[in-house]
This record gives structure tokens, sequence and C-alpha cells, in this order.
């Protein structure tokens, strides 16, 4: 009989499992609707800012998210979007008072660049009303160079304008190895725009 343990089900999946039992819904991307050009699930955004900001109109919802888009593109290493993602005043994209209005997904393998050109697929990415703000690559606990060899990888990455609007709405890059969900290795890497 063939063994079915790779690094999606010794890893990957355990991980997202963990995720869901935190609060996180999961979503397949065969029934998603997202913006390829800059990863942001549009109808989840536009219902999720909607609910945080009930006097605000769908043109100023869909002018933000306009807005958003532009700012990925930005060589600012993501300042002007965490600028925009932490703001308190017009148009909030978090709740950050009322942490339940927010709405928490995660997804597997989703794409940030051309999809038959150059591209990476981060093992996990998680959303926050819509946003993709955080992923995880995750590696088996016998193939610590794989986690080295990624974060090369996303060196290389982060010199790349094309990718430029999927790390610039990142807010956090996790490399782990897990051995279980109690017994994480980290690799901390060099960060990015960060505030002062």
């Amino acid at each position: 009989m063939a063994s079915n343990f790779n690094e999606k089900t010794r890893v990957q999946v355990p991980a997202v499992v963990h995720l869901c039992r935190l609060g996180y819904q999961f979503l397949s991307l065969k029934q998603a609707n997202w913006d390829i050009a800059t990863n942001i699930f549009t109808d989840i955004f536009k219902q999720a800012v909607a609910k945080i900001n009930p006097n605000s109109t769908a043109l100023e919802i869909e002018q933000e998210l306009r807005d958003l888009s532009i700012s990925l593109k930005n060589e600012d290493l993501g300042k002007a979007f965490y600028q925009r993602l932490v703001q308190t005043g017009g148009v909030r994209l978090i709740d950050f008072d009322n942490i339940e209005n927010n709405q928490f997904h995660v997804v597997q393998e989703l794409t940030c660049g051309d999809k038959e050109g150059d591209n990476f697929r981060p093992d996990i990415t998680l959303l926050i009303n819509g946003l993709p703000l955080v992923f995880l690559e995750v590696k088996r606990p016998n193939n610590p160079k794989g986690l080295i060899a990624e974060a090369e990888r996303m060196e290389y990455r982060c010199q790349k304008a094309a990718f430029r609007p999927y790390l610039n709405a990142t807010q956090l890059m996790i490399f782990l190895i897990i051995r279980n969900i109690l017994n994480l290795i980290l690799i901390k890497l060099k960060g990015r725009f960060m505030p002062r």
C-alpha cells in the first residue's frame, strides 16, 4: 500500500485544520472569486467592509477597493497599503475595536503572479476581510533545508516588480517547520516596511 504522507498531508492540512479551530473559515479556491492582480477577494471585501462601515455607500467601498489596488503597485514596500489598513478615519478596512465584526478565511496554494508565467504559491494564505495579509510556508520536519531554500526564493521574489502587489499587501510572511502543532521552528527574515 502506497504511503500518502507528504508535505501537504503531514504539515499543510494539519496547519489549516488548526487555523479553522482558531476561528478561520476554510475557503476553497474552486468556489471563490478574487482579483488575480492583487489577490483581494472582492466579494468578501465588499461585504465585510460594508458591515463595519454601515454609513458608507457601495460606491465609496468600490472606490476604496480601487484605491487599495492602486496603492499595492507603489514602490514603497507596502507603506501606503499599511497606512490605509490601520487608518481609523474614513472607510475602515478592519474593525480593530470589535474583532468579531471581521471575516477570517484561510486558503491553500493561492497563486501570486502570472498563472502561466513567473509565479509562486504560498502553502497557506490568511485573509482578513478578503485582504491577503499573511502567508505561511510550512515544511516537513525532515526537510529543514527546504525552509532555507524557500526563504532564499522569497528574497528573489521581493526584488521583482511583478510580485509587488502581492508582497505589498502581505503583513506577515511566516516560514516554519512543523514537527507537531505544538513544536514549531521559526526562521526570522528581514522585514519589509515596518512603521516606527
